[in-house]
């Protein structure tokens, strides 16, 4: 039988518990394992419930609704059809482990009962326990006849590895059971990348995006640079038409290690994929800004490079791209579109920018017949507004029309931006 631990409070589902209690749920499925624990269930699902310091800016209210349904609290559940069992707690006690350091990030904040206040971690580990031998009574209570649950091998495991609780036996148990898990994890995630070497998947998904995440490094460690040279690569690799097998996301994780990086390399699903990187961050750290650059550079070629041999991709598309970029580097020019006419070829282009920049967008038109040609820039967005802000681009022989998406998304992402433009031709070439 296994048993999952997950927590609730308003607004808010799921999510590990901190410090030392991080795998103590774990913790007691491994004596459980060594007993002769006997149970015709597969599955234990243990919610904890608390009340709420905060609520989200989007949900503020929602803690009302929380209430009425903490108050129903316990709450039982049986599927004897999967073999599984669903319990609901109430417990005010880890309202300050899950959320006091966050209290202080939002507006809407609440106070809780002094008594469930400071809390030291060896408390909550006995508190966790005594809140599953308040679920193993619970079960018992409500056992049919066919069931199988032997409470008294549950109890005496709980009640031998409460005894042993300190902040000593805490930290010790925590230590060893997060060496454990991470050394499955890296097996498995080493194991799960020779498969993908074994396959030969029909590669007939395009590109959608490309994104740059860190493995234990601090929120912004390489922005701009990889916020930048993400754009660059994905509009390259998707005017390419790199092909990929069953996915359309390349997620490049960045860390110190490559051990950190196979902890964060497993997909979920199959639309998207990670490419691991290794990055020297204290070497970084000491570069100039041209150097932090070349570095960020490096990193995301050997996460795309790190997909491409894996999955077999088409290491040409990959490093005829990686050449071009390099050779221009963050002045590395991005088609959003081009289209022509029997009289003129229109292009719209943009250089990738930090968010606070905002990327220049360029109209480029060209006469064919004098193959006269005039670029101009016609505005500032950033990646994520271009979509909407040039949504509808038209020519005729003498005008080009660019209108903006009329969706509530680009209301909201578009802000004070001109939602309509309209350029003559004549006037532009003759400028």
């Amino acid at each position: 039988m296994k048993i999952y631990l997950a927590r609730r409070s308003a607004g808010l589902y799921g999510g590990g518990f901190k410090g030392n209690l991080r795998y103590f749920d774990q913790i007691i499925q491994t004596e459980l394992d060594q007993t002769n624990f006997l149970s015709s269930f597969e599955e234990i699902w243990l919610t904890l419930s608390y009340p709420p310091m905060y609520v989200l800016p989007g949900v503020v209210g929602i803690e009302k609704d929380f209430k009425k349904f903490y108050d129903t609290l316990p709450l039982i559940k049986f599927n004897r059809k999967y073999k599984k069992i669903d319990i609901e707690l109430k417990a005010p006690q880890f309202s300050e482990h899950f959320e006091k350091t966050e209290k202080d990030k939002y507006e809407n904040t609440f106070d809780i009962e002094h008594e469930y206040k400071n809390i030291s971690e060896t408390e909550l580990a006995k508190i966790l326990i005594d809140k599953y031998l308040e679920a193993g009574e619970m079960i018992n209570a409500k056992l049919k006849k066919e069931d199988i649950f032997e409470l008294e091998i549950f109890k005496n495991v709980l009640y031998l590895l409460r005894g042993r609780i300190s902040a000593e036996y805490l930290k010790s148990a925590s230590t060893k059971k997060t060496d454990e898990i991470k050394t499955k994890e890296i097996v498995r995630a080493i194991e799960l990348r020779e498969q993908r070497k074994q396959l030969s998947n029909t590669k007939n998904k395009r590109i959608r995006d490309l994104r740059v995440y860190y493995v234990n490094l601090p929120k912004g460690a390489l922005y701009p640079f990889d916020y930048q040279y993400a754009e660059i690569f994905k509009n390259l690799l998707r005017k390419k038409e790199l092909m990929c097998p069953t996915y359309n996301h390349l997620y490049v994780q960045v860390g110190k290690t490559m051990d950190e990086c196979l902890m964060n390399s497993v997909a979920l699903e199959d639309w998207y994929v990670n490419g691991l990187s290794v990055i020297n961050y204290d070497d970084y750290l000491k570069q100039t800004d041209n150097g932090k650059e070349q570095i960020v550079f490096d990193t995301i070629v050997n996460g795309l490079k790190d997909i491409a041999e894996i999955d077999k991709l088409d290491l040409s598309i990959v490093n005829n791209i990686i050449e071009e970029v390099n050779k221009k580097g963050l002045d590395t020019e991005l088609e959003y579109l081009s289209t022509e006419n029997k009289n003129h070829k229109l292009v719209i282009s943009y250089l990738s920018r930090s968010m606070e920049e905002q990327c220049p967008i360029y109209l480029e038109i060209t006469e064919k017949t004098s193959n006269k040609n005039k670029k101009i820039q016609i505005g500032l967005a950033d990646n994520y507004q271009i979509y909407y802000w040039l949504q509808k681009v038209t020519m005729t022989n003498t005008l080009i029309k660019i209108k903006s998406s009329d969706s509530i998304a680009a209301d909201v992402y578009l802000k004070d931006k001109v939602r309509s433009m309209e350029f003559n031709i004549k006037s532009l070439l003759n400028g």
